[in-house]
């Protein structure tokens, strides 16, 4: 092939032996893959006139999906002595695809000079590509489209199905023997045909198409069920084995729980799930529709507004909740009941006059407005209900226009039905809520410190305690701090305030040459569980010159009892540093010694609860002493809180407590007088007295 010249009609230069003789196609093609000649067997195989190829660029007879195999081919084969034996796919002069199988080599110039043609052999192996898809792997493959999830299915460019897989009777419940040569279109619903048919056909070759349609399943008893499914859409018409539409499916349940749920949320209310204004009016108008007697009623809370400044939004919104499905539960014929917003319910029934009304009206009464037990308080709240019948309603609009009248008028001139919250009590709680906002603004959340001490009376810890320094009512503890300041907003703030202030009482200890006692901190389960607690934590003790392993985290039992991975990740993370992490209040949930053992955790508290029935209660007697011995065996440090009385101590000491803490050592005080009473308490034997030694 070295002295071969191409030419308009195919032939090569006399001096060298013809090619057109062999069975196989041959091709010469300069560099950048311009056709310099095709032997008779190549233009046979292509059904090609050489005379339309030659000069033309042979990579717009390739695939376009083979194409970057070829073009890689092509940049590569002057590296290599023969090119890699590859297979694409070829445009015959019909328009269809063959299968070659192709390896190509750089010829060397005759004269030594100027760049020589690549020579490609090629061979037809259409033929044995079928029977490879036909026979080598037809088992596997059967096996395969059979035990798919999603559907498969052949269809001609008519759209009739040539072949599918059993995925049609497990999802659809059609039988495959009974669909073949059917139209596909024939299984989807008539609303989506026309769409997806446009789709279909503006596939080009080999592209592709998603689209969402509705198909029908097989229903024996009834209408067709609707299934929403996901289709691509493959169009290999012109491929030499495939010659049909590829179609793909699968039943998009997210999909279909999404379009469910925005049909469900068209109609009800998403914080109750009761019918909205919309739900109701036309569930009640088909009411009205069907003929008889109907009756509205309509319960209204009043001064809701007032629940959510009392107790907090989130309070009120467990209210409405509560209500709502104390509404829900009443069992009564044609019933229809919704939410139509803020505090307001309607409610819908068949009546035959005013008495069966009536009597509704009294079971909603009863059932509705009891008080609530929300959380560890317990909500009261008044209702007033207002009604309208009508024996032989036209509209709806005119019995809801008479109920709310109604309504109206009870709520300018009579009482309401239950008691609850009083004006003062909402006024008071408002001025409570400004007063901590105050408080936190002027200092006045701060932390006091407990001393925890060794059976000598030496100080060996301290916890640090939240505390309102009030100018007018004195020093007030957690549980009138914690519920206004989850009320407003401003429990993450109190919690930041005392953090960095222990930290730097930390720093204080340090400085007076106390940096080997401790420093207790507590931790909201909430923001152990936030991902970057760890990190921030750590940071703040960075910023405040604060010695890690002074300090200790504690989080309360029940809290530890299934905690997540990014609480876990912290506690480790603090540990690492070497912060020591507690668990509190011991004993009142359910740990167990397994539990104990997995928890990354370095010490635990005796409930106050247990000390105090220590030589008094059997029970709680004998799960301190489990308690003890417990974190003697595991080597974790131990902590009994809430101890008041002279015997609690002595017998704590006794079953081997090592570290105590409680009024009868000292309350919790400010940081002053904490460092004032540095190193050591005095023990006595009277309850609730210490005794403070200069250093």
């Amino acid at each position: 092939m070295a002295n071969a010249e191409s030419s308009a009609s195919g032939t090569v230069d006399p001096d060298v032996p013809s090619l057109d003789g062999l069975g196989d196609p041959v091709v010469a093609i300069s560099g950048d893959g311009t056709l310099l000649y095709a032997n008779t067997v190549a233009s046979e195989v292509l059904d090609w006139d050489p005379a339309d190829l030659i000069g033309t660029s042979v990579l717009d007879l390739i695939h376009p999906a083979d194409l970057s195999v070829a073009v890689a081919a092509l940049q590569t084969v002057g590296t290599k002595r023969f090119g890699d034996l590859i297979t694409i796919r070829a445009r015959t002069g019909h328009g269809t695809w063959v299968y070659l199988e192709i390896r190509g080599a750089q010829a060397q110039s005759s004269d030594g000079d100027g760049e020589a043609p690549i020579l490609v052999v090629a061979r037809d192996v259409t033929h044995r590509h079928r029977l490879d898809f036909d026979q080598g792997d037809t088992g596997v493959l059967r096996a395969v489209m059979a035990n798919m999830n999603g559907m498969v299915v052949l269809a001609d460019e008519t759209g009739a199905i040539r072949s599918i897989n059993g995925a049609v009777t497990r999802l659809l419940g059609y039988d495959p023997e009974l669909i073949r040569g059917r139209s596909i279109f024939d299984y989807l619903h008539p609303a989506d045909r026309e769409h997806v048919l446009d789709a279909v056909r503006s596939v080009p070759p080999h592209g592709s198409v998603t689209l969402d349609a509705r198909l029908l399943a097989a229903d024996l008893n009834g209408p067709d069920e609707e299934i929403i499914c996901e289709f691509t859409v493959n169009n290999l018409l012109d491929d030499p084995v495939v010659h049909s539409y590829v179609i793909s499916a699968q039943i998009a349940t997210a999909l279909a729980d999404a379009r469910n749920r925005v049909n469900f949320l068209a109609e009800h209310d998403s914080r109750t799930g009761l019918l909205n204004r919309d739900g109701f009016l036309r569930h009640a108008e088909a009411l009205v529709a069907q003929g008889g007697g109907l009756g509205i009623l309509v319960v209204d809370i009043v001064h809701f507004r007032s629940i959510n400044e009392l107790y907090g939004e989130p309070t009120g919104d467990a209210v409405l909740s509560a209500i709502a499905e104390r509404i829900d539960k009443i069992r009564w014929p044609d019933l229809i009941t919704a939410r139509f917003g803020g505090d307001e319910f309607v409610l819908a029934v068949r009546a035959s006059n005013q008495s069966a009304l009536e009597m509704l009206r009294d079971r909603v009464k009863l059932d509705v407005s009891q008080p609530f037990v929300i959380g560890d308080q317990e909500v009261n709240f008044r209702i007033r209900t207002a009604s309208a019948f009508d024996a032989h309603p036209e509209v709806l609009d005119s019995l809801l226009v008479s109920a709310s009248n109604e309504l109206m008028a009870a709520k300018r001139f009579s009482e309401a039905e239950t008691t609850g919250i009083s004006v003062d009590a909402i006024n008071e709680r408002r001025r409570q809520l400004d007063q901590l906002r105050t408080a936190l603004a002027n200092g006045e959340i701060r932390p006091f410190y407990q001393p925890i001490v060794d059976p000598a009376g030496q100080i060996i810890a301290v916890e640090a305690l939240v505390r309102w320094v009030h100018p007018v009512r004195g020093v007030l503890g957690v549980s009138e701090i914690l519920p206004l300041a989850q009320m407003a907003g401003l429990a993450e703030a109190v919690d930041d305030c005392v953090l960095d202030m222990a930290l730097d009482f930390a720093v204080r200890l340090a400085e007076a040459g106390h940096g080997d006692t401790e420093v207790h901190i507590n931790i909201d389960p909430k923001v152990m569980a936030q991902p970057s607690f760890g990190v921030s934590f750590l940071e703040r003790c960075r910023r405040a010159g604060a010695n890690p392993t002074q300090l200790v985290v504690e989080i309360t039992e029940n809290d530890l009892l299934a905690p997540g991975a990014s609480a876990l990740a912290n506690m480790q993370k603090l540990r690492f540093a070497g912060i020591h992490v507690t668990i509190d209040d011991f004993g009142t949930g359910y740990s167990s010694l397994a539990h104990l053992l997995e928890l990354p955790v370095d010490g635990v508290k005796i409930d106050r609860r247990f000390v105090a029935g220590i030589d008094v209660d059997p029970a709680a007697s004998n799960l301190t002493t489990a308690i003890i011995g417990l974190s003697d065996s595991l080597r974790l440090g131990c902590v009994a809180e809430g101890v008041e009385q002279p015997y609690q101590r002595d017998r704590l000491i006794e079953l081997g407590c090592t570290a105590l803490q409680g009024w009868l050592f000292s309350p919790a005080v400010s940081a002053e007088e904490a460092l004032a009473m540095m190193p050591r308490i005095v023990l006595t034997d009277h309850v609730q007295t210490f005794q403070r030694v200069p250093r």
